[in-house]
């Protein structure tokens, strides 16, 4: 069962995915090929407000090697 929701993109780059994992909403930032290492939680209206703490996300995959989906998020 997955965790989380796909909400949009941050309001001010949308290369900037924004995740809603159980219950509170996140902006992946930072990729580097294994997780995102510099995310925040966003608030308020549109999700325009960012949290000062940063938190590492790692999406967690299916077993499937022909097709790879998220299935989940690993918040630290």
């Amino acid at each position: 069962m997955k965790n989380f929701e796909n909400i949009g993109q941050w309001w001010s780059n949308s290369s900037i995915d924004l995740v809603s994992i159980e219950g509170d909403v996140y902006a992946l930032g930072g990729w580097n090929g294994e997780k995102y290492n510099n995310c925040w939680k966003c608030a308020g209206e549109g999700y325009m407000d960012a949290s000062e703490e940063e938190y590492c996300i790692t999406p967690i995959y299916n077993d499937s090697e022909d097709d790879p989906e998220i299935i989940s998020y690993k918040v630290l």
